[in-house]
């Protein structure tokens, strides 16, 4: 027995407008296939359900009901898949005595069995991603387990159903919740289904499209593996994909802009080929990576939460500080020089002079294997830098010093930095 809050049955007698005559009703076999393509940005689901039906040669009277569920009205459409040539749909009527349901007439040129798909929009589901890395013993490489979260507060429950997700946004003139309950029509509401819909089917037209583009926007149409059965007033979640072996870099980083004044340990994959991804890009979510840490349990190292992940982008989690590696900047000397006095008629004042600092990096490495350093150096004002290690020059007040260190290794740089104030300063 099908748990639903609405039904859909045929009424293979013929019926009197007034709904007052003798009826056979005969309750549908659960839905074959279920769909759900979800658009976070809007609150707004598509439904797509196929059956197999049987009807009689004539007119034959199916029901819906759309009762408890936050199902649009406006947006409910009879499509026949096989024997669309011998089916058609001659009128659909809302009864008066009933605001949560319609009827639609469908003649058949003969008695026969065919398939259908009954779609409609509704609200009340949404998603959620979230990727789990369970890193190797030498942080080299992880298996990646993508999963989706549904939550599912439509007033309807979904069997067996496929979930798709849409990454990106639409925009619609109104939200699909004010229009559930009622038998209003919207023209411009119509055109923005159509549109979803026309998107929807091309995509499963086309599995190696990435990019949907319509008139409304363009967003990615993502498809979460197998199906599951997604009760209404429920969270379930869906594994995705897992992907072992993925290759992961693990760098030192120093960047006071981006993670304060401590040396990060920052790992890093990307959606790419050569990374065992890339297939497709990825929906929006929290990446967080852990290692086994023994005796059955795990260790938590970092995370971040990421926006869409293009093809080729690369995700990049802090794993916190390092106490087997540490960095250590000091100075180890500081003058004042090419000082310019002026003199306004009562009294001589500074007006240009340069600091000369010299600094000391210290780098050690006290793990049992090589690691990989990145140094960013941000500086203030009209400056020159000096330095015995070559570095780059990433902006105008940044620069990187990037070297790897074998185990148990310690190095020191120095590196001086002029700097000119007042009318030293160059223009």
């Amino acid at each position: 027995m099908i748990k639903t809050s609405w039904c859909l049955c045929a009424l293979l007698a013929v019926l009197a407008p007034a709904l007052a005559a003798k009826e056979e009703l005969v309750t549908l076999p659960k839905r074959d296939k279920v769909q759900l393509t979800i658009y976070n940005s809007v609150d707004l689901t598509l439904v797509r359900e196929t059956r197999a039906l049987t009807f009689k040669k004539g007119n034959n009277r199916l029901q819906f009901s759309w009762a408890n569920t936050l199902i649009d009205p406006t947006s409910v459409e009879f499509r026949a898949v096989t024997s669309a040539d011998k089916i058609e749909v001659l009128d659909t009527s809302y009864p008066a005595e009933s605001h949560q349901m319609l009827i639609w007439t469908i003649s058949a040129e003969s008695d026969l069995s065919a398939t259908v798909e009954i779609s409609y929009f509704t609200s009340g589901i949404s998603w959620a991603a979230e990727y789990h890395g369970m890193l190797a013993a030498d942080d080299s490489s992880m298996t990646l387990t993508a999963y989706v979260t549904v939550m599912n507060n439509s007033g309807e429950e979904y069997e067996d159903a496929q979930v798709r997700l849409v990454v990106g946004s639409i925009n619609l003139v109104e939200t699909i919740a004010g229009l559930a309950g009622g038998q209003r029509q919207n023209q411009r509401m119509e055109e923005a289904y159509g549109e979803m819909r026309k998107a929807a089917r091309a995509a499963d037209a086309d599995r190696k499209k990435d990019i949907v583009k319509e008139g409304l926007s363009e967003y990615y149409i993502y498809t979460v593996g197998g199906t599951e059965t997604v009760p209404n007033a429920w969270a379930k979640r869906l594994e995705s994909f897992k992907q072992a072996g993925v290759p992961v870099r693990s760098v030192y980083t120093w960047d006071t802009a981006k993670y304060g004044a401590q040396l990060c340990r920052i790992l890093t994959f990307k959606n790419d080929e050569a990374h065992k991804l890339g297939k497709e890009p990825l929906p929006a979510g929290i990446v967080r990576f852990y290692r086994e840490a023994g005796a059955g349990r795990l260790g938590y190292v970092g995370a971040v939460a990421t926006n869409y992940i293009a093809k080729n982008d690369e995700i990049k989690v802090n794993a916190g500080s390092d106490p087997e590696v540490t960095l250590k900047i000091t100075r180890s000397s500081h003058k004042k020089e090419n000082l310019s006095f002026a003199f306004n008629g009562r009294q001589q004042f500074l007006q240009g002079w340069d600091t000369y600092d010299q600094f000391k990096l210290e780098l050690k490495n006290f793990r049992d294997r090589a690691v990989e350093f990145e140094v960013n150096l941000v500086f203030n004002g009209d400056f020159d830098f000096e330095s015995e290690l070559a570095a780059t020059k990433v902006d105008f007040r940044t620069q990187r010093y990037t070297l790897r260190m074998d185990k148990g290794a310690r190095q020191e740089v120095v590196y001086k930095v002029r700097t000119r104030f007042g009318t030293n300063a160059r223009k």
